[in-house]
């Protein structure tokens, strides 16, 4: 979906069709390719046709969770069930879902996104992403995650305390706690410049 909006002093735009981003009319890269750039073979072998419908499947348990989140609205997912069952076991509440965000190195817009999950939980605020996945990928989560953790603290002044991924499939349900680990996170970010600018 697309839209346009005001986070922390920049007009961000978002285009679905072609999932372009752009922080004050200029065109920036998403905070997911940074990431794919860090292991861009992740994928390799896997046929398109299986990742276009693991991608549709993922879309439709992302939708259904927001649409429950924000709106009540319940849905026969099995996902949708297992995440009210995480939420009660692990007590977190939803504070907000897919929050656009600008990733800023040095003072400036390095790229943007919208990350899954905000959540409260012990007297704490953290991250989340939803995981439609039969195995998490620890090292890619926790990369997106700890961007997403740098953009949302430049962006809305608070911190993080804790990153977790839900992984939901089917009947299966986990709350997998993700390590805070920003100095890898810089550390992508710079291998990605660096190589975009040569």
């Amino acid at each position: 979906m697309d839209f346009k909006l005001t986070v922390n002093g920049h007009f961000l735009e978002y285009f679905d069709s072609e999932h372009l981003y752009l922080v004050d009319g200029v065109i920036v890269p998403s905070i997911t390719q940074i990431i794919k750039s860090d292991n861009p073979s992740r994928l390799d072998g896997i046929p398109a046709k299986t990742l276009a419908a693991a991608a549709a499947a993922g879309t439709q348990v992302h939708n259904a969770i927001e649409q429950y989140c924000v709106n009540g609205t319940e849905s026969d997912l099995p996902e949708v069930a297992n995440f009210k069952f995480l939420r009660r076991h692990f007590n977190f509440q939803v504070e907000g879902n897919e929050i656009p965000v600008i990733l800023k190195k040095d003072g400036k817009p390095v790229a943007a996104g919208r990350l899954d999950l905000v959540l409260s939980r012990d007297g704490k605020i953290g991250g989340a992403d939803i995981k439609r996945v039969s195995t998490v990928d620890r090292s890619y989560c926790g990369l997106q995650l700890n961007l997403y953790r740098i953009a949302y603290q430049q962006c809305y002044g608070k911190l993080w305390e804790f990153l977790a991924v839900l992984q939901l499939k089917e009947q299966t349900r986990k709350f997998v706690d993700i390590p805070i680990d920003e100095n890898r996170a810089w550390d992508v970010v710079e291998q990605f410049l660096g190589n975009k600018n040569d």
